[in-house]
């Protein structure tokens, strides 16, 4: 009996999906960046919550202008999700000009965000409000730079018509990950920005 019939047949891994490695990859990735922005959430809560502070204290956080940007990172999420719907009727030219715009409504949003930075009257060395506000927004920031680099990417691939509906991975991994900065900004806006009055007094 040769040594090659010794060996146990080949099983199939459990746990299967229909997920490519790819798919899969970015997916474990995201849920690393969860536990990171989780991090984050968990120290501003622990200052509003636990701590009592005066949130946000003698600053003034820019509410109304920053509802604005959101309102554009959010509307780039849908010509994003256009871009792949485009690709799926094999329209090569709309992809890449869903894709444009949705990285020029990430580029204006990231500079209205800097601008947000030059003007907002405090510095992360100012207290923990400031800290907690800087690291939070600044890390969705270089994940929005991430993103835009991701778009640029997958413009140049539209432009030389490397995407098509049976091959489109990378186009999809793209619009996860973008949705994925999107769905955080909208949950830091909402706990960071717009309950500025929300205190719990500390026990």
């Amino acid at each position: 009996m040769s040594a090659a019939a010794n060996h146990a047949p080949a099983q199939a891994q459990p746990y299967k999906t229909n997920l490519t490695p790819e798919i899969l990859g970015l997916i474990i990735f995201l849920v690393s960046e969860i536990a990171l922005f989780g991090a984050f959430f968990m120290y501003y809560t622990n200052l509003r919550v636990l701590k009592g502070i005066d949130w946000p204290g003698s600053f003034d956080i820019p509410t109304d202008g920053t509802s604005i940007n959101t309102l554009i990172l959010v509307a780039s999420s849908f010509t994003c999700e256009f871009a792949l719907l485009s690709l799926v009727r094999r329209k090569k030219w709309p992809v890449f000009g869903w894709l444009l715009l949705t990285f020029t409504l990430g580029a204006i949003f990231l500079g209205l965000q800097v601008h947000e930075y030059m003007t907002i009257g405090f510095t992360p060395k100012d207290t923990s409000v400031g800290a907690i506000f800087f690291s939070l927004t600044g890390l969705h920031g270089v994940h929005v730079f991430i993103g835009l680099v991701l778009l640029l990417l997958g413009m140049i691939r539209a432009a030389f018509g490397r995407w098509s509906p049976e091959h489109h991975v990378g186009l999809l991994g793209i619009s996860i990950y973008w949705h994925f900065v999107d769905i955080v900004w909208i949950i830091l806006y909402t706990v960071v920005y717009c309950l500025p009055g929300v205190v719990t007094p500390a026990g």
